[in-house]
């Protein structure tokens, strides 16, 4: 089952009535409400004073908000959603759309084992704009509009951030500077790999390790720089030196200075002008089926195609040039069926959010709140200090992400002393734990969990 947790606003009716129309006057709600009504099975309010709320429960309007509460509220608030959330849902197999911010969730999924963030890493002021999109694309029916709305959609890398993709099996989608479709960037590659546990040794074989032979794109992109020039030595580029019984007939003919200055050339061009996204497939059978799927979907759609200045068309491979898709393998597979689709948005939105490794993170967050809780008189004092050092570690990931930082290592014992605080370790450390989102990674801790050591790199780039 699928069920969307909305927040509450603070814009709403002046009079009792339904929770869906009590928040109907905000805009932001009206488009979360609309998503959730496309894409999920129940629905329920986050309310900072009621907790959850079915959307046909009738509630008076109130003035009230999680971020005017102490940390200790905050949590209390959580843990009563929890309780409540249990009583008509699994918590472990259900699958739970989010559309709330960082204070309405933050305590709510360290329990959750499937959950898709579709606001995360945007701003407020870009939360509408991202719900009228997805509201777009659930509502679309072009299998090939919803495949780049999709991607589009998703976190885009570089070559430069293969190692921090945080799972091995999966398939790739590639686009090109200067490609455009329907307003976004034209996808031109779709890839996976064969074998397990080894998408980012793909990767790295078409952007960083420099052997045509060991990757099609580069042969392919190679291909198409040869033919540009009607350059002669596009016959040698052709043989597969690989194998063995190639390399003794015609090794002879390599020229290694061309072809270290064409790997090169095709390095370069793949850096500057190559960006992609990937989601989580695990089962081999599966990643090949949804690749075919996908490439069939775009070669067989009639409007799609390459622009009049892409760099394929140099192709001497005509099956390339043709598709406007830098693969020949694929092209005129069988197209996605609509549950095929449903299941690469869902691979796409859940997978991306680390799912798989969610039970874990939520052992680990509860394991260092367990090691590092103190018996504590639960003061308004208390609350003020866990808020300070919350707001403090806020500030400075908004710093780092404000002048370009990708991540930010933060260190237990340099908050602690630059706050100037005394004997704060132990809350300190907690929170640190707490604000960890998925995708971020703990890079030193102690068997207490609470010591001036603990030292955590937090991902930036869709916080």
């Amino acid at each position: 089952m699928r069920i969307a947790l909305i927040s509450c606003t603070s814009r709403k009716k002046a009079y009792k009535c339904p929770a869906r129309d009590l928040y109907s006057e905000s805009p932001r709600f009206r488009l979360a409400y609309a998503l959730a009504k496309l894409v999920a099975d129940k629905i329920f309010i986050l309310s900072a004073k009621y907790g959850l709320v079915p959307e046909d429960m009738i509630i008076e309007p109130y003035n009230e908000t999680l971020k005017d509460k102490s940390a200790l509220e905050r949590r209390a608030w959580g843990e009563k959603v929890l309780n409540d959330l249990r009583k008509v849902s699994d918590l472990e197999s259900d699958e739970f759309i989010v559309l709330a911010g960082e204070v309405y969730h933050e305590n709510l999924l360290p329990h959750l084992v499937h959950f898709w963030l579709p606001l995360k890493g945007k701003r407020q002021g870009e939360w509408i704009p991202e719900l009228e999109r997805l509201v777009r694309l659930e509502s679309e029916s072009d299998k090939a509009i919803v495949l780049h709305m999709l991607f589009n959609g998703l976190p885009r890398l570089d070559w430069t951030m293969i190692n921090r993709i945080p799972y091995q099996n999966g398939i790739y989608i590639m686009f090109e500077k200067g490609e455009s479709y329907h307003g976004m960037n034209r996808i031109v590659r779709i890839g996976t790999h064969r074998g397990q546990d080894r998408l980012l040794k793909r990767l790295r074989d078409h952007f960083v390790k420099e052997d045509a032979d060991g990757s099609i794109f580069r042969k392919n992109i190679g291909r198409a720089f040869l033919k540009m020039t009607s350059d002669p030595y596009l016959q040698v580029w052709e043989i597969d030196m690989h194998n063995s019984e190639n390399e003794r007939n015609y090794g002879h003919l390599i020229n290694e200075g061309l072809e270290t200055e064409l790997e090169a050339k095709i390095s370069r061009y793949l850096r500057d002008n190559i960006t992609f996204v990937c989601f989580p497939v695990d089962e081999e059978a599966e990643r090949l089926r949804l690749e075919e799927g996908i490439i069939a979907s775009l070669n067989r759609h009639s409007s799609f195609g390459p622009s009049s200045n892409w760099l394929g068309l140099n192709s001497p491979m005509p099956e390339i040039a043709s598709s406007g898709l830098w693969n020949r393998q694929g092209l005129q597979g069988q197209p996605l069926s609509d549950e095929e689709l449903e299941r690469v948005k869902w691979l796409a939105r859940f997978g991306n959010d680390s799912y798989r490794n969610n039970t874990g993170r939520r052992a680990r967050v509860q394991r260092a709140e367990d090691s590092v809780r103190v018996a504590v008189e639960v003061t308004g004092s208390q609350g003020k200090i866990a808020d300070d050092v919350r707001q403090y570690i806020e500030k400075l990931l908004q710093e780092a992400k404000m002048i370009g930082e990708d991540y930010i290592d933060l260190v237990s014992g340099d908050i602690h002393k630059q706050m100037g605080m005394k004997n704060r370790m132990p809350q300190i450390c907690r929170i640190m734990y707490e604000k960890m989102m998925p995708g971020d990674e703990v890079l030193h801790t102690t068997p207490s969990g609470k010591s001036t050591t603990i030292k955590i790199r937090y991902d930036l780039r869709n916080r």
